[in-house]
């Protein structure tokens, strides 16, 4: 690999260094001074702002970053798989057909020369993407259940219950939660721990956040009855499976459980583990942004009244969890997402939530069997059942 090419890939693996304007712009940050290069595609080639971009016309780390940066988010969406021979070779895009999902993109098989299109996750809804997920936004963005559907008889004049509406986020926040599973954000070495109540059918719950220092990406939430040195080391774990630090420093307040957890998983996973408890408000090290974190939940919290149960209350936190890394953009992270900043998922759409919920679907919905899989299916099923056909005479013989 060429030393240019190298020195890309380490940009790209370092959070917070490239920023997406558009798709066909990026921003990248200097390696040697505080400021920033526009990386632009002009017709046939990716143009840097550079000084050595500018003086050799050639490709350099800024653009070989972005470059890497593009192919990892293809890479992690995957390509389409022919339902037809498994296969993924020979698959190509045969334009877009309209529906009342939207824009769907339609794939051809050379192979098997079949046409498909992609699988979605409001396949088989009777509402359409744009509506599902304009009440999922809404509802992590401060209204009601009842407040949403009267939104969408009002100004769409459909009737739409409220109860149908909390199906459809306590659907897709799961299908979201598996979806994201298997990325791995990249975020800083000092992490964020602590813990807040929240009204669960007029019971108090302890509703625990762990957050990134850099990206202010949340890595674990969960919600307990008791704040047991357990529950916290669940906390802790979820989060190194998360971000699989090489070394951690917590910055929590003075709970005696984050102190006890600490030295569990450090002991458990052999981790150089930092604790820093109770700090101070004033203190370069304090737990101020964990805090404003807990304050922007009780604002969207507070117009609830509570929750009904432990389950929802599971959802809940599950679903702005989501709701907070890949959808709500911050003012700290110039109009990125946490996502965006810890490079764990880019979406091109708009709507983020259609991207979401199409994010991995191939893992939701698996593949159909081929035709040989079929027939040699069906030949089992007859063959067993002449089998046991001939087990049932031959018992009724002895009898």
């Amino acid at each position: 690999m060429p030393i240019l090419e190298e020195r890309g890939a380490r940009i790209a693996n370092i959070p917070r260094q490239i920023i997406r304007i558009n798709a066909n712009t990026y921003r990248v940050k200097s390696q040697s001074s505080d400021g920033w290069y526009d990386v632009t595609w002009q017709k046939r080639f990716w143009r840097c702002e550079c000084p050595f971009n500018v003086r050799t016309k050639q490709t350099c780390k800024h653009v070989y970053a972005v470059l890497h940066r593009i192919t990892e988010t293809q890479e992690q969406e995957g390509s389409e798989v022919c339902p037809e021979c498994n296969e993924t070779t020979g698959v190509i895009g045969r334009g877009f057909y309209k529906s009342k999902h939207g824009l769907t993109q339609r794939f051809g098989c050379k192979k098997c020369r079949i046409r498909f299109s992609s699988r979605t996750g409001f396949k088989g809804m009777k509402h359409t993407a744009s509506v599902i997920t304009a009440a999922m936004d809404l509802y992590f963005r401060g209204m009601s259940l009842r407040s949403i559907s009267n939104h969408f008889l009002q100004i769409d004049g459909q009737q739409i219950s409220h109860l149908t509406i909390y199906r459809w986020i306590r659907r897709y926040t799961m299908l979201i939660k598996n979806n994201l599973a298997t990325i791995t954000p990249q975020v800083s070495t000092t992490w964020h721990a602590d813990e807040m109540r929240i009204n669960v059918d007029g019971r108090l719950r302890n509703l625990w956040n762990l957050m990134d220092h850099e990206t202010r990406y949340k890595l674990a939430v969960q919600v307990t009855k008791r704040k047991r040195t357990a529950d916290a080391e669940r906390l802790l774990s979820e989060g190194l499976e998360t971000g699989k630090p090489d070394k951690l420093t917590v910055i929590s307040d003075g709970l005696d459980s984050y102190k006890r957890s600490v030295q569990n998983c450090s002991q458990r996973t052999g981790l150089l583990i930092q604790h820093k408890a109770d700090t101070g408000l004033k203190s370069e090290q304090s737990n101020n942004m964990v805090e404003r974190l807990n304050g922007t939940v009780r604002q969207r919290v507070k117009t609830m009244r509570g929750l009904d149960n432990d389950r929802s209350a599971r959802i809940f936190a599950d679903g702005f969890r989501i709701f907070y890394n890949h959808v709500r953009p911050h003012s700290s992270l110039n109009g990125q997402t946490p996502g965006d900043a810890a490079n764990a998922w880019h979406s091109d759409r708009t709507n983020r939530w259609v991207s979401l919920i199409n994010y991995g679907s191939e893992r939701n919905h698996p593949q159909q069997k081929t035709n040989k899989e079929r027939s040699k299916a069906s030949d089992d099923m007859s063959e067993s059942s002449s089998v046991a056909d001939k087990d049932q005479r031959e018992s009724r013989h002895t009898f």
